[in-house]
């Protein structure tokens, strides 16, 4: 566990951020701001970060949902080429 602390610093929640893993970004955005909560650019910065989750999350949703409906229209093309095949 202190080899994860060492690597706790603003540079690593960026990274987390920069590449999208809010979540992890924000945790460690949380702990820093617990050992220095007078610091207003690490809040600014979880709180930009939270908001980008939040975003992230209904588009992760919004894309599977275009997924799901792009896999029952292959599904139904598939079932309709089957019920041809059975009745030739």
């Amino acid at each position: 566990m202190a080899v994860e602390k060492e690597f706790e610093t603003e540079t690593m929640a960026q990274i987390y951020a920069d590449q999208g893993h809010y979540e992890k970004a924000a945790a460690i955005y949380r702990r820093l701001l617990q050992e220095a909560p007078e610091r207003a650019d690490l809040s600014d910065r979880l709180k930009a970060t939270e908001d980008l989750a939040k975003t992230s999350a209904g588009q992760r949703l919004s894309n599977q949902f275009g997924a799901w409906v792009q896999l029952l229209l292959k599904k139904k093309q598939i079932d309709k080429l089957r019920n041809l095949r059975k009745s030739e």
